[in-house]
């Protein structure tokens, strides 16, 4: 048998819930049941983030918020975010979030980070965005977990150069890649966190939503907790 958790798979279903409740309530029960940990969600003030209000009706409101995670912790699978503004680590905080994640574009915002992993809870971030030929690795921390992160929706295979994580302060790797081939890759090699985006629809092209082409369906979670467990169980054998 299996030894499960040994892989932790984060769905992200932020943008393509369309701004919708009732579909980011079935986009939940969809990861739960194909094998997600994890489902996450971004929350920001689209004009502040983004200047525009073109992304508005994707914004996530804090009794939607508290909505969201108490329909989590009744479909007992866990709920965090990627969070871009002070305001909304507050509404993390006060719902006892157990895993915050800090996305690639707010890694320089150290008012920001340092608040987050001053909470110490479980912290994730990706460096899609970081100059490592510059600066050293940006925070430190027992409660931080790095993930290895390409910044394209898509990204193409020749953009990844895929750490080895069982050498590595990577714990994992974010992919936006289509198709589950460099997520599995990143497991082979000793990767222990998956992040990636999870749609019901891949065809779809909204401007405002542009993972969906490299997101993860139903099915292509089930094959990724599935193999991903085989392969990670393999690494802690042969470690």
């Amino acid at each position: 048998m299996i030894k499960k958790n040994t892989l932790k798979i984060i769905a992200e279903i932020h943008p393509q819930h369309k701004g919708s409740m009732n579909e980011i309530k079935r986009m939940i029960l969809q990861c739960k049941f194909s094998g997600a940990d994890i489902v996450k969600v971004q929350l920001y003030d689209s004009k502040k983030l983004f200047n525009d209000e073109k992304r508005g009706y994707l914004e996530i409101s804090k009794d939607e918020l508290a909505e969201i995670n108490n329909f989590c912790i009744n479909n007992d699978i866990e709920l965090s975010a990627s969070i871009f503004d002070l305001k909304r680590v507050d509404w993390c905080s006060e719902l006892k979030f157990k895993t915050y994640k800090i996305a690639s574009r707010s890694v320089d915002d150290r008012e920001l980070c340092e608040k987050i992993i001053s909470l110490n809870k479980n912290v994730i971030i990706s460096l899609g965005m970081y100059d490592f030929v510059n600066k050293k690795i940006p925070y430190e921390g027992n409660n931080i977990d790095y993930l290895y992160c390409v910044s394209k929706y898509p990204a193409s295979y020749e953009d990844v150069k895929m750490p080895d994580f069982r050498n590595s302060f990577f714990k994992g790797y974010s992919d936006h890649t289509i198709g589950n081939g460099a997520a599995l890759f990143a497991i082979a090699r000793g990767a222990k966190i998956i992040e990636k985006h999870f749609t019901n629809n891949k065809a779809l092209n909204i401007q405002t939503e542009m993972a969906h082409v490299c997101s993860m369906d139903q099915t292509d979670l089930m094959n990724l907790r599935n193999l991903g467990e085989s392969l990670s169980l393999l690494q802690t054998q042969v470690n």
